[in-house]
């Protein structure tokens, strides 16, 4: 009998989609072995139709941080008696809940004080941060494994039913599959990242007016407010009907099905940025406070707008700490002008 493998994901969308390509040669490592994910419920729709996984074990929100937390995920994975555990957050909750739960060995990075939770701890790489964070999920497998890999970078496979529901909702706005559209991201979570509305407003504009693409707006139920609002004055210039505002209204694999048939994604270093990638969207990431060469989307067909002249770029701080004319410069350093400058270089 295979042995049976239990992978902790990460808890933010983005870090999902970097540890992919982790995730989909666990089976490769282990010939023979089962793979069960344990991932957050908000997450779990992006390993759903994934042929490397045979099991997925969500954990309610709730439950997903502290220490109620730890003894929720032991009580979800012990009766499983899983013999090698990977844990990918690098916190100290994480690996406390693989040890309650009988993990026979659990592998993961020495981090948050948890060496002696782990059965295999593994140094991170110096200098910190010195390699890309899909890399990193992906040589714990080969260090954890003991063996050679290939990495091939995140991709997400979507199926008929994926497809299908983005053509019927791009058709109950009035919006043509087969005509031309951008995705546009508009919110970052982090202060330090976020470009504005005003920015993102003219941006829509001049995409809908000047370039001829009809634009649907992303984001999280919290970024409907704002997403009307750009909608809203668009329709005011007498453009009707060629933005959408999605935001908080679709799954993650819809979104993804609809990200599939743009012609360009725009965005922060951020999930949605990710996801693009992952359904291989040419994209234009807006990047400051973020480091590229750590969270970066991975893409061939990537622009990156990174103004790394300044000193305080990627300060990895999710509030700029600095004040008056310095406040958030990555980002008013950047332009509508050379964003869309990008955009016509890769559409």
């Amino acid at each position: 009998m295979g042995l049976k493998i239990l992978i902790r994901t990460p808890n933010h969308l983005g870090d999902c989609i970097m540890a992919m390509p982790m995730v989909n040669e666990t089976r490769e490592a282990y010939p023979g072995s089962s793979v069960t994910v344990l991932v957050p419920d908000y997450l779990a729709e992006l390993y759903r139709q994934n042929p490397a996984v045979d099991e997925i074990l969500t954990i309610p929100t709730r439950y997903v941080h502290g220490l109620i937390a730890v003894m929720k995920i032991k009580e979800i994975i012990a009766p499983y008696e899983f013999d090698i555990g990977y844990v990918l957050p690098p916190s100290f909750g994480a690996a406390s809940s693989f040890k309650l739960a009988g993990v026979k060995e659990s592998i993961g990075y020495i981090a948050d004080g948890r060496r002696l939770l782990l059965s295999k701890p593994l140094p991170l790489p110096t200098p910190l941060n010195a390699e890309h964070r899909s890399t990193l999920y992906f040589n714990l497998l080969r260090r954890g494994a003991g063996v050679d890999l290939e990495y091939v970078k995140p991709k997400l496979l979507l199926n008929d039913d994926d497809n299908r529901k983005a053509v019927e909702i791009l058709d109950g706005f009035g919006f043509p599959d087969d005509e031309p559209c951008a995705v546009i991201a508009f919110r970052a979570v982090a202060e330090s990242r976020r470009w504005g509305m005003d920015n993102y407003t003219r941006l829509t504009r001049a995409l809908t007016k000047d370039l001829k693409l009809r634009v649907i707006l992303i984001g999280g139920a919290d970024d409907r407010k704002e997403g009307d609002r750009i909608a809203e004055a668009i329709e005011t210039d007498d453009i009707i009907d060629e933005v959408i505002n999605l935001a908080g209204k679709t799954t993650l694999r819809e979104t993804a099905a609809l990200l599939s048939r743009a012609r360009i994604f725009i965005g922060n270093d951020s999930g949605p940025a990710h996801l693009a990638a992952a359904v291989g969207v040419p994209l234009v990431v807006l990047s400051g406070a973020d480091d590229p060469r750590e969270t970066s989307p991975i893409s061939s067909q990537k622009k990156l707008i990174y103004p790394d002249h300044l000193e305080c770029i990627s300060c990895v701080k999710n509030k700029c700490p600095l004040k008056g004319e310095h406040l958030m410069r990555c980002m008013k350093e950047i332009s509508v002008e050379m964003v869309l400058a990008a955009v016509k270089e890769l559409i």
